[in-house]
C-alpha cells in the first residue's frame, strides 16, 4: 500500500480534493484552483489494474466485475489524521477510471480509530460480540441519498461532473440491499456533505450499472428521463419509442428492445414525452410536427430530443451524447495518425461511411490539439455532442443546424476571425470543398469529414465534387494542400462492442505525384508501398482484427473496400477463408 498512501499523501499536501486515474491518460490532482498531473505518460491498464488490486479488497473487486462500477470507504489511515477518503472506480472493457475522493473530518466529529476494532469478547461465551451502538446509522450516513442530484459541466472543468457510480438507498430491512453498492469494512466516521464532488467521468460506452430503474410497470408513475436512464444504463446511444411498440435502444450499432418495458399506447407515449419536452414544443405534438430540442439530465448529459407523429401515433428519438471526449490514447491511434492534428497548416480528412464513428476521430483530434498546441480553434457542427474546455487552445464551437448554404455561411464567418484550425464536420459540397481547400492554402489547417469508403474514395469523391473543367485544378489543390486522409469502419467484435479499423494516406512525395497526375487509381498501391511512413491499408487492420480473434472474418469481409485484396491476404497469412467461399 506504499505507492496508493503516496497518492493519499499527495493529495493532502496540494490541498487537492481527488486524485484521478484514467488509462491512457496522465493521472493528475483536482485542486480548487488547477490541475496538476503526476506523470509524464498516460497510465497503461496493467498500472491501473495493479492501482485497483491495491485500492479495493476483493470483494468490491468482484463487485465492480459484475456491475461496471463499484464505490468504497477507505478504512481511517493513521498517518494522515482527519482525513477520509473514497474510491470510486467505473469500468468498461479495458477503459478504467479510478478516483479517489478526499474529504476532511473536523476534529470535534473525527470517531477514535480505536471505535473501528472488533469488540473484545471472551473464549467461552456462547452468544456473539453485540456491534457498537450507532454503527447502523453510520453505515446509513456514509450512503448518498437516493435522489440526489449533481451538477453536470464539461469534459475537465473537474469540480462536478456526472457522477458515475450509481446511487443507492440506505440499507433497512425489510427491503434488499441495493446491487450497485458495495458494504464498506470497516466502517468509517460520519461525514457532513463538503460541497461539490470531485469529478467521475462516464467511460467511452457505460457499462451494465447497479442502479438500473424498474421497469415501467406503471407507466402513470413513470417519466421520460426515468427510460433514459434505463436506456444509458444498457449503454445505449440512442432511444426510440413509437406508439404500439416496446421502447427500443440502439447498443453498438444494433437495435435491442428495452428490458422489462411493456408496450406503449399513444396516450402512454404522449405522457412520457410530456414529462420532458418544453411547454412551446407540446403543440407540436398534438398536432404532428416534428419537434427538437436538447436537454439536460444530471448524471446523464446532454440529451438530443425528436418528436414526431406516424400512422400508429407520436413517438420520439433520443440520442444520448456522451459528456466527455474521447482521448487519442483511448482511441489508440498511431503517432502518424496524431501528427496529423499537429500539422501547423493543410488539410486532413477523416472519411468513412454513416455511423463509423468520424465525429468522435474529429473530436479526439480537437482534445489533442487543445492539449498540445496554443491555437485559436472554431468547429462547424450539425450537431455538438462533446463541448471542449480551454487548456491550451481557444475552442470555439458553432452548432449549424441548417444545411449546406448555411454551412457555408458559418465557415466563411469564421475564417474572418482568424483560427488557426478550422474544424468542418462535413464537407459534402463543391463550395465547401473549396473553401477548405482555399483556406489550407493560406496557411490554416482545416479537419473535414468526409463520407466515404477508404482513402482512395475519399481523394475521388473530392474531385468528383467538382465540373470537368475544375478538376485539374483541384488535383494540384490536394497535391499542395492534403496532409493525410484516415478512413474509419467500425466492426463489431466477437462477444460485444465494437472496435475501429483505419486506412491511412500520408501524402508522400509519391502520393503527391499521384495526385498531380490525376492518378488516383494508384493510391491503393501507394499506401501498399508507404507503411514505412505510418500508412496503414485497410485489408491490414482488417485480417490484424481477425488473426487476434476479436473480429469474425465475415464481419471484416462486409467492411471491405477490396474484398478480393482481403481474401488473398487472409490466405497469405495462412487464414481460414471457408467461411467467405459463398460470398466469393
Amino acid at each position: 500500500m506504499s505507492f496508493v498512501k503516496s497518492l493519499l499523501q499527495a493529495i493532502v499536501r496540494l490541498d487537492g480534493e481527488a486524485v484521478v486515474l484514467h488509462v491512457g491518460e496522465k493521472p493528475y490532482i483536482v485542486t480548487p484552483t488547477e490541475q496538476v498531473d503526476l506523470a509524464t505518460k498516460g497510465l497503461t491498464i496493467d498500472a491501473a489494474t495493479g492501482i485497483l488490486n491495491q485500492l479495493l479488497p476483493i470483494d468490491p473487486q468482484n463487485a465492480l466485475e459484475e456491475l461496471g462500477a463499484v464505490q468504497y470507504q477507505m478504512p481511517p489511515i493513521a498517518e494522515l489524521p482527519g482525513e477520509h477518503f473514497t474510491i470510486v472506480v467505473a469500468r468498461g472493457g479495458d477503459d478504467i477510471w479510478i478516483e479517489i475522493r478526499r474529504r476532511q473530518v473536523p476534529d470535534e466529529d473525527r470517531v477514535p480509530l480505536e471505535m473501528f476494532a472488533p469488540t473484545p469478547q471472551s473464549s467461552d461465551s456462547p452468544e456473539p460480540a453485540q456491534p457498537l451502538p450507532g454503527a447502523s446509522s453510520i453505515r446509513k450516513m456514509m450512503l448518498p441519498a437516493p435522489e440526489r442530484a449533481v451538477p453536470t459541466t464539461p469534459e475537465r472543468v473537474r469540480r462536478s461532473a456526472p457522477d458515475r457510480v450509481p446511487p443507492a438507498a440506505p440499507v433497512s430491512p425489510p427491503p434488499p440491499t441495493p446491487v450497485g453498492r458495495v458494504a464498506t469494512e470497516p466502517l468509517a466516521p460520519p461525514l457532513e456533505p463538503a460541497g461539490a464532488p470531485a469529478p467521475v467521468v462516464p467511460l467511452t460506452r457505460s457499462p451494465i450499472r447497479g442502479d438500473v430503474p424498474a421497469p415501467l410497470a406503471d407507466t402513470n408513475s413513470a417519466s421520460l428521463e426515468r427510460v433514459l436512464r434505463q436506456a444509458a444504463a444498457r449503454g445505449a446511444s440512442v432511444l426510440y419509442l413509437s406508439s404500439g411498440a416496446r421502447p427500443s435502444i440502439r447498443i453498438d450499432g444494433d437495435i435491442e428492445t428495452l428490458d422489462g418495458a411493456p408496450v406503449l399506447g399513444p396516450n402512454e407515449v404522449e405522457s412520457l414525452l410530456l414529462t420532458l419536452m418544453p411547454e412551446r414544443d407540446a403543440e407540436a405534438l398534438r398536432t404532428g410536427a416534428v419537434s427538437e430540442w436538447i436537454c439536460e439530465i444530471a448524471d446523464l448529459g446532454r440529451v438530443r430530443c425528436m418528436t414526431f407523429r406516424d400512422t400508429r401515433g407520436p413517438g420520439g428519438v433520443f440520442r444520448l451524447m456522451r459528456p466527455r471526449g474521447i482521448s487519442v490514447e483511448q482511441l489508440g491511434l498511431s503517432r502518424g495518425i496524431q501528427g496529423l492534428a499537429l500539422e501547423p497548416d493543410g488539410l486532413v480528412l477523416v472519411a468513412g461511411p454513416r455511423s463509423s464513428g468520424k465525429r468522435t476521430l474529429i473530436s479526439a483530434f480537437v482534445d489533442l490539439i487543445n492539449k498540445r498546441r496554443r491555437d485559436h480553434v472554431i468547429t462547424i457542427e450539425s450537431e455538438i455532442s462533446v463541448t471542449h474546455d480551454r487548456v491550451g487552445a481557444l475552442v470555439s464551437q458553432r452548432e449549424v443546424r441548417g444545411g449546406a448554404d448555411e454551412m457555408l455561411a458559418e465557415a466563411r464567418a469564421a475564417l474572418r476571425e482568424d483560427p488557426d484550425v478550422l474544424v468542418l464536420e462535413n464537407v459534402r459540397t463543391p463550395d465547401l470543398m473549396h473553401l477548405a481547400l482555399d483556406a489550407a492554402a493560406r496557411g490554416h489547417l482545416v479537419i473535414g469529414g468526409l463520407a466515404a469508403s477508404s482513402a482512395g474514395d475519399a481523394i475521388d469523391r473530392i474531385i468528383d465534387l467538382h465540373p470537368a473543367e475544375l478538376q485539374r485544378q483541384v488535383q494540384l489543390s490536394l497535391a499542395h494542400g492534403l496532409r493525410g486522409v484516415v478512413a474509419q469502419v467500425l466492426l463489431k467484435k466477437i462477444g460485444g462492442g465494437r472496435v475501429a479499423a483505419r486506412e491511412v494516406l500520408l501524402n508522400t512525395p509519391a502520393v503527391r505525384s499521384v495526385l498531380a497526375e490525376g492518378k488516383t487509381s494508384q493510391l491503393p498501391l501507394a499506401i501498399e508501398g508507404g507503411r514505412a511512413h505510418g500508412m496503414t491499408p485497410l485489408n491490414d487492420a482488417l485480417v490484424g482484427f481477425v488473426q487476434s480473434g476479436a473480429v469474425d472474418v465475415r464481419e471484416a469481409y462486409r467492411h471491405a473496400a477490396d474484398r478480393p485484396g482481403f481474401l488473398a491476404l487472409l490466405k497469405r497469412q495462412g487464414l481460414d477463408t471457408s467461411a467467405l467461399e459463398k460470398y466469393a
